[in-house]
């Protein structure tokens, strides 16, 4: 994430979010960071249409493709917290975001979370901090996170002010200096908690821009010109010199378009091993050269840009992450039997090695009328039996001086028979080795490709038996439950009686869509999806909710209304009858066409080409 986009982005992003409620921490994944933020109390939603008052500010720090970004899909918390974790909700749980300070050059974004009373008072002469409105509570919740322990702070955390760093202004060299509590978002480092006295606090940067008649040596010199990022200097050489100082002032002033740019059909499918992204972001067009005739979208909604790429960049990294993780076990299985049938492949040799010595017995039994039965020779020169003492060309057969040839024979004869029993047993153990392989490579297959989610309009049309098998994850599908792909390569999956939907639930996971026909009995129907992030087109949804429609009490109607919920909405009700749940959050509603046709259309098919009422063969 470039410095300038993170910039454009945390202009953006501090009247969205200062004011709301920090109130838990989560991480998804290794290394990505998940902050709810509750914006109810201050009235704001983020998003015009279909806005949440509840989003994520979610952050993945790295060395490399650092990200950061709001988004309005709540990520699963995935695993258990770790102490960094439960450190950041000790101190962070409960309390109000006052204050947010950029730090251009280290791509850091503090946020101010309270602290004590008198550090806020000396604050708020510095900056603009939120206040409450009348009849609204302060900065704290009667919930809220603990007060800073000082014997939790450590010097490293700058947390424990040094005396000699007092100023002189404070008033208070011979006394603490009262401390704030700052959230530090950094995009290399991480997140942390710092206590720090207010002659301390974080600052904004004053940039320094280089003249029109500075810039190539600026360029020869950009150590000394933080602006200078290196996105911006790979692209700078690729303009003229007069679009060169029009970004340069553009970027100066700030504000403008944010511009996101996508693969060509065809190419926006990331494949393993490939580190071609599969998206950029940037805060100026990116010219040609770079933009490699990928398609450029741009606009003012840089909170709805940045996500986006988020959920291309990190979220989708994260779940073939996930996914890479699940199936290490079978990559080491699968690279194992590799190797054992590689040594097949050489004992194979060696047994036809011994398979020949058959030929070699052959011609001496030929020519055994030749000598005494004690004849005894360290080898002999044959020609073919059929050929007589000729020209024809002659063998040269070896043999042990320790026996005769009558033995030799013999034992060429016997090895030959251990070869081919060999080769027969090798058969069969290849055979056994080559079923394990197809096994383990289906199912390594299908862990890895529960991980990738097909988008919309991305790589043409999706290849059904490809998409049926990352869409169990490693799972066997359950035989009261049927396995549909819709037409953009979602996969479906319905309960064909009460058990089916509980069992079609188990395979689904908290970010999954589940659906269910509105006003009475029917069947559960899930939409899997990669990333709670990733959006499901109006065709799938309408599919979808026909496929539950077709098995539910309007299965007659000719059009259905369908309920559409998150699975991590759906409970269980105790005491009721097999299958009967209850929605906490209804996502949306929707009216669907009912169409008896796509409980065939849509069905995987099998490798002859048929289908069947299960996705299976």
């Amino acid at each position: 994430m470039d410095a300038h986009l993170f910039s454009r982005f945390c202009e953006e992003l501090a009247p969205r979010i200062i004011g709301g409620w920090l109130e838990k921490v989560q991480e998804p994944a290794p290394g990505l960071l998940a902050f709810n933020i509750n914006l109810a109390a201050r009235g704001q939603s983020y998003g015009q249409a279909g806005g949440s008052r509840k989003c994520q500010l979610c952050l993945r720090a790295a060395r490399k493709e650092p990200f950061l970004f709001l988004s309005r899909s709540r990520l699963a918390a995935g695993r258990a917290p770790s102490a960094p974790v439960m450190r950041l909700r000790k101190y962070l749980a409960g309390h109000r975001i006052l204050a947010t300070v950029c730090c251009f050059s280290r791509r850091q974004l503090w946020l101010l979370v309270g602290g004590e009373a008198a550090a806020e008072e000396a604050l708020r002469r510095q900056m603009v901090l939120w206040s409450p409105a009348e009849g609204e509570e302060d900065g704290l919740s009667p919930e809220s996170g603990a007060q800073p322990d000082m014997a939790d702070m450590t010097p490293e955390s700058g947390a424990q002010p040094d005396m000699a760093d007092m100023t002189p202004e404070s008033g208070e060299a011979a006394e603490r200096e009262p401390l704030a509590t700052w959230l530090l978002l950094d995009l290399r480092e991480g997140a942390s908690v710092r206590f720090l006295p207010v002659s301390r606090s974080p600052q904004e940067e004053s940039l320094r821009w280089p003249e029109p008649g500075e810039l190539e040596e600026a360029l020869a010199h950009w150590r000394d010109w933080p602006v200078l990022t290196p996105a911006l200097r790979r692209a700078l050489p690729l303009y003229d010199e007069l679009d060169r100082q029009a970004l340069l002032e553009d970027l100066r002033l700030g504000g403008g378009d944010v511009f996101y740019y996508t693969p060509p059909d065809g190419e926006a499918e990331e494949k393993a091993g490939n580190e071609r992204p599969s998206c950029r972001i940037a805060a100026w067009p990116l010219p040609d050269a770079l933009a490699q005739g990928w398609h450029e979208e741009q606009g003012e909604d840089i909170l709805g840009l940045v996500e986006k790429a988020g959920q291309k960049l990190v979220l989708e990294k994260a779940a073939r992450d996930a996914a890479g993780a699940a199936a290490l076990p079978l990559s080491r299985r699968l690279r194992k039997l590799e190797q054992l049938l590689a040594k097949l492949d050489e004992e194979e040799q060696r047994l036809l090695g011994m398979c020949a010595a058959r030929e070699d017995g052959l011609l001496l039994q030929a020519w055994l009328w030749r000598w005494p039965a004690d004849f005894r020779a360290p080898e002999l020169v044959l020609p073919p039996p059929d050929e007589g003492d000729g020209d024809t060309p002659r063998k040269t057969v070896k043999l042990d001086m320790r026996r005769s040839v009558r033995d030799n024979m013999e034992r060429l004869f016997h090895t030959a028979r251990r070869g081919q029993r060999g080769l027969e047993h090798l058969a069969e153990r290849r055979a056994v080795l080559r079923a394990e392989l197809a096994t383990v490579q289906a199912a390594r297959q299908e862990a890895l490709l529960g991980g990738i989610g097909h988008a919309a309009g991305e790589a043409g049309k999706p290849d059904r038996n490809t998409v049926a098998l990352g869409a169990l994850r490693g799972a066997a599908l359950p035989r009261n439950v049927q396995l549909f792909v819709s037409d953009d390569g979602f996969a479906l999956l319905r309960g064909r009686d009460a058990k089916g939907n509980i069992a079609a639930r188990k395979l689904a996971a908290a970010h999954d869509i589940w659906l269910h026909t509105d006003g009475g009995p029917g069947s559960h129907v899930i939409i899997r999806r990669a990333h709670a992030g990733q959006e499901v087109p109006e065709r799938t949804l309408d599919q979808a909710g026909a496929l539950a429609a077709c098995k539910s009490w309007q299965k007659d109607a000719a059009r259905a209304r369908i309920l559409y919920a998150e699975v991590r909405h759906i409970r269980s009700m105790r005491g009721a009858g097999t299958g009967t749940v209850r929605m906490d959050k209804i996502l949306y509603s929707r009216e669907v066409p009912v169409d008896a046709s796509l409980e065939t259309r849509l069905l995987p098919e099998s490798p002859a080409g048929k289908t069947d009422g299960t996705g299976r063969d």
